[in-house]
Formats: C-alpha cells, sequence, structure tokens
C-alpha cells in the first residue's frame, strides 16, 4: 500500500532574508491602523490572518516550516447526541458520532444505486466537465499568473481544465440533488447541525497508472491565499463544515480510493518543506506534514459506485496511487458548512480572489454562490443561488 507521504533529507540552508521580511510584515499586519496608508503591493502580502503560533513557526525555521493552514485544535462535543432529529432509516446513533470524533471520518453510506450513479457519472464526467465552466467563464479567460513571464499555453489549459472541474453543481441540478439527498443532509445535520449550505465542489479523477493525492490537512482554507482565511467559522476549534465525498465509480485499494489517518484531526501540523521540483507544467515543491512522532496505521475507505462518506477536512488524508491497468477512478467532493459560517471575506467577492497555491491571481468570485441544502439560515453571512 502506497501512502505518498514525502520523506525529505534535504536541509537547505536558514533563510534570515525570509525570517526578517516575515517579521515585518507580520508586525505591521498587526497595526491596522497603519494598513490605510501602505502601499496596495504590500497590503496583499500581509499575513492578517496568521496567529502567532503560525509566525513564530515560519520565523524560526527561516520558513522551511509552515502552516499551509489556520493553525488550530480541535475541540470535542460536550455531548454526543445528534443536532437535529431525524427519520429512524438515516438516525445515527451516540457511538457512531462518538466513532467520527474519534477517527475524523464516518462512512461509507449508500446515496442511490449504482446503475443510476452509472447514467449520471457519464453526463458529468463525459459531458459537463469538459465544457467552458460558465461560473468561471470570466476568470477563466482572464486570469493572471503570479509571476510574469511564466504562462505558456500548457499552463493556461491546465489550469482552464482545473477551473472546469470546480462549483459546476452551480450549472447543473441534477448534480446539486446528489447533496441535498436526505440520505446525505439529514445525517450531516446531526454533525454539524439542522441548517446546511454546500458552498464548494470539485471532481476528482484518477486515470490507470497514476498517482494519487499527497497526504494534507485543511480547515479554513488559508491556503488558498496563505493571508488570511477563505472560510470563517464562529469557532475554528469545533466542527462547522464536513467534506462529503460521492463515489461516482467504484474506489477500491486497485484504483485509488482515500485513505486517512484515524485521529489526526485534533490538530492542524505544520508542513516541512524541501527542495523545489518542476515535474508538472506548474512547478511544485516536495513538501511532508511535520507530525510529531510516528503516524498511525492509515485506513481505507473503500467505496462503491453511488455511494458517500463523510470526513473532516482536518484529519490527514489523501489517495492511494491508482495501479490498475484499465480501471479509472472519480468522485466529487461537496464542502458542506453551517449556516452561521462565512464564506469568502467582502474583499475576496468584491474584487478578486487568488490562489497562491496555483500561483493565480484576479479569479472573480462574480458568480458564486453558496446553496441552501437544508434548514434556513438566521445569519446573513452569504450569498445563494436560486437556481437550484
Amino acid at each position: 500500500m502506497t501512502s505518498n507521504a514525502t520523506v525529505n533529507s534535504w536541509q537547505p540552508p536558514f533563510d534570515w532574508k525570509y525570517s526578517l521580511g516575515l517579521a515585518l510584515t507580520y508586525i505591521l499586519a498587526k497595526l491596522k491602523f497603519l494598513h490605510g496608508f501602505l502601499p496596495e503591493k504590500l497590503k496583499k502580502e500581509l499575513p492578517i490572518g496568521w496567529n502567532a503560533k503560525m509566525f513564530w513557526t515560519a520565523f524560526t525555521s527561516g520558513g522551511q516550516r509552515v502552516y499551509y493552514d489556520y493553525y488550530c485544535r480541535f475541540k470535542d462535543p460536550k455531548s454526543y447526541q445528534p443536532k437535529a432529529s431525524v427519520s429512524p432509516e438515516f438516525q445515527l446513533s451516540e457511538a457512531d458520532i462518538r466513532s467520527f470524533y474519534e477517527k475524523g471520518y464516518i462512512g461509507p453510506f449508500d446515496l442511490i444505486p449504482a446503475e443510476e450513479m452509472a447514467e449520471l457519472k457519464t453526463y458529468l464526467v463525459d459531458s459537463l466537465i469538459k465544457t467552458e465552466s460558465q461560473i468561471w467563464s470570466a476568470s477563466a479567460g482572464d486570469f493572471e499568473f503570479e509571476e510574469e513571464g511564466t504562462e505558456t499555453p500548457e499552463k493556461r489549459a491546465y489550469y482552464t481544465k482545473l477551473l472546469n472541474q470546480l462549483n459546476r453543481h452551480l450549472e447543473a441540478p441534477e448534480f446539486v440533488d446528489l447533496f441535498k439527498h436526505p440520505a446525505v443532509t439529514e445525517r450531516c445535520a446531526q454533525l454539524l447541525g439542522p441548517d446546511l449550505i454546500l458552498w464548494r465542489t470539485k471532481f476528482f479523477g484518477l486515470p490507470p497508472q497514476s498517482k494519487g493525492t499527497t497526504i494534507h490537512q485543511a480547515s479554513t482554507w488559508l491556503y488558498e491565499n496563505k493571508r488570511e482565511a477563505a472560510v470563517i467559522p464562529q469557532d475554528e476549534e469545533e466542527l462547522f463544515q464536513l467534506a462529503c465525498w460521492i463515489a461516482l465509480t467504484d474506489a477500491t485499494q486497485e484504483n485509488g480510493c482515500m485513505i486517512a489517518y484515524p485521529g489526526t484531526h485534533k490538530e492542524i501540523y505544520p508542513i516541512k518543506l524541501g527542495q523545489k521540483t518542476s515535474n508538472t507544467v506548474y512547478g511544485s515543491r516536495e513538501a511532508t506534514i511535520d507530525y510529531p512522532g510516528q503516524l498511525p496505521e492509515p485506513e481505507l475507505i473503500e467505496v462503491k459506485a453511488g455511494q458517500f462518506f463523510f470526513f473532516s477536512e482536518r484529519v490527514i488524508h489523501g489517495s492511494l496511487d491508482n495501479i490498475s491497468l484499465d480501471k479509472e477512478r472519480w468522485g466529487v467532493n461537496g464542502r458542506i458548512a453551517t449556516t452561521a459560517t462565512q464564506i469568502y471575506t467582502k474583499e475576496m467577492l468584491e474584487n478578486s480572489h487568488t490562489s497562491k497555491d496555483f500561483k493565480l491571481k484576479n479569479l472573480s468570485l462574480d458568480k458564486w454562490k453558496a446553496i441552501l441544502i437544508r434548514g434556513e439560515d438566521r445569519f446573513g453571512y452569504n450569498r445563494y443561488s436560486t437556481k437550484s
């Protein structure tokens, strides 16, 4: 079994220039009264969403140990009773909920028959995501690369294809219906509460003989622009969001099912960076989660087409390599949050969004909207789609 964990033996020299520059920008980030007087370019580099733990880790390592997401711990609930009343067929027991909080994931559960999913997969994968996204159409033509002079036709084609796999639920009601299905919403409500929004979806395809996803964690999506969180909960240490992974095809050990390291969601860990590489069209860098001690034994989450499971993105997770000769693996991941959670800041929505992870800027969120999939919104933090 391959876990895609990377081991770094290379040790770079300490980068004092990075540490001193970070100290200056971190101090400026805290002096908000000065922000109105700073150049716009500098303001966009201030780590305004970092806490002291994140700063100190990066500063004392010369930028070789950094947090890709907001550092926080995870609080267990006072009670493991369900947070919503549901029909008996979808009922989770207190033991089920306790198990989720201990491991960081739960499932799989049945959603729709495999034959029905095969038909839907043909539409979603072979048709929908091969067309230009209407959600991203403005930005797909206008997005810019952060580093000037790095654009190539291959890079633009890569990112256009990537954007075509994001948030296509906003264009396809039958896609949204998967996440509105009571098998999903009623179980999710028992973990998060009665009022739920779907704010993002992404397709995950893994062709035969291809590498799986490297293990990682996420929480408030600070890693998108590395300055501030894109997801703003009332309390970042409580459960405010779940990922719902729906299998469009069977996901097995052979064709690259997801793996998770049980119990690792209790804390967000830093990333240890290694040498820069250029094995893709967009470039990358060796990285490994700086977990203290030995990681627990990973568990396979094998899922049949038409099934789904929930997991907290805080749990260290990834996927196996697809070692099969002819079996592709397709799934779609939906992020479901409480209505008390704000998605994107006012600046991100009104101006543009930056993905430093992909080195892209000027991504328009004009057409982005959340979808209320259960209950009601008593907070008014988010804008909603009325089409689905």
